[in-house]
């Protein structure tokens, strides 16, 4: 998915040490900055689990600071967050097979579904499904030397499906 932002973009940027002091602080902020920048979109529940899912996988495995960027552009109806992190190579390896195996179904509750078969009581894996099926948004991963940047991009209000 390619997203072009406009200049009527509602924009939100924080770096953080990798605490899980913030893990539910990070959740409520965006869900009001969504709520506040974009009302009627009713997307902020949904902006704010991906989020959230995010930030903790970030924290899981950063070697440095993490940075979370919201980008909610009311004129091209797209949202798009990005995470980075620094990471060790096995810990990007990690994601990168995540990523590949959650984008492998065609259908989000599938592969939402697979994941939570594969090892309901395990650690991570998990999140990146919920994002693209709970969330409805599309992953992508930047892998910049020892810096990793997850994105989720997607429309900013979900059309009602059809009866």
């Amino acid at each position: 998915m390619t997203t072009t932002f406009t200049t009527d973009a509602a924009v939100f940027f924080v770096r953080m040490g990798p605490s899980w002091d913030v893990i539910d602080e990070v959740r409520r902020f965006v869900e009001r900055f969504c709520a506040t920048a974009c009302p009627g979109a009713e997307r902020q529940e949904q902006i704010a689990l991906a989020a959230h899912e995010l930030v903790q996988n970030a924290i899981a495995a950063s070697t440095t600071d993490v940075e979370l960027r919201i980008e909610l552009d009311r004129k091209a109806g797209c949202v798009r967050l990005s995470v980075s992190n620094g990471a060790a190579p096995d810990q990007i390896e990690v994601l990168r097979q995540r990523l590949v195996r959650v984008q492998s179904h065609r259908d989000p509750l599938a592969g939402y579904l697979e994941a939570m078969r594969e090892d309901p009581w395990g650690r991570g894996g998990l999140g990146l499904s919920r994002i693209r099926y709970e969330g409805a948004l599309d992953l992508g991963l930047e892998i910049h030397g020892g810096r990793v940047t997850v994105h989720a991009d997607g429309p900013l209000s979900l059309a009602a499906s059809p009866a």
